[in-house]
């Protein structure tokens, strides 16, 4: 019985249908915009006085932010870190790019929450590993003969 459990423990986590290439958030449902053989792009939404809960990131991921709070809190173990941005600032920016380090474990105890007064809103493009090492292309004009 305990050989059929782990075999199938280990099916589960292999199978298509069980990839940790997507994002997720236990308190945030991810829109899924695009999943293609290399990405998975996703939009988030996060209101005032939210948090996501517990989570973990995967290795390779991109985020842009669409529209940002004045105040966002991260956390991770037990040290936290606040974010405010002025209405200046938020004027003359209201998004931004960075790469996600990673990846980060559940057992990191990584959260954040937007503590600020306006929605947060971004896109995580997860670059799937088979992504990263895959040949580029040759060219991107089909050859004629």
């Amino acid at each position: 019985m305990k050989h059929l459990t782990i075999t199938l423990l280990l099916l589960m986590l292999t199978s298509p249908a069980f990839t940790a290439d997507e994002q997720t958030y236990p308190n945030v449902a991810g829109e899924i915009l695009m999943e293609d053989d290399r990405v998975i792009v996703q939009k988030f939404v996060l209101e005032p006085g939210q948090w996501e809960g517990i989570h973990s990131h995967p290795e390779h991921q991109l985020v842009i932010t669409l529209k940002r709070s004045d105040e966002v809190t991260y956390r991770i173990g037990d040290k936290e870190t606040k974010f405010k941005f002025t209405e200046e600032e938020l004027n003359k920016k209201d998004h931004s790019v960075f790469w996600r380090p990673g990846p980060v474990h559940l057992s990191d105890q990584h959260e954040s929450g937007n503590t600020g007064s306006k929605t947060l809103e971004w896109i995580a493009i997860t670059f799937k590993s088979e992504s990263i090492a895959t040949p580029p292309v040759k060219s991107l004009v089909p050859q004629t003969r």
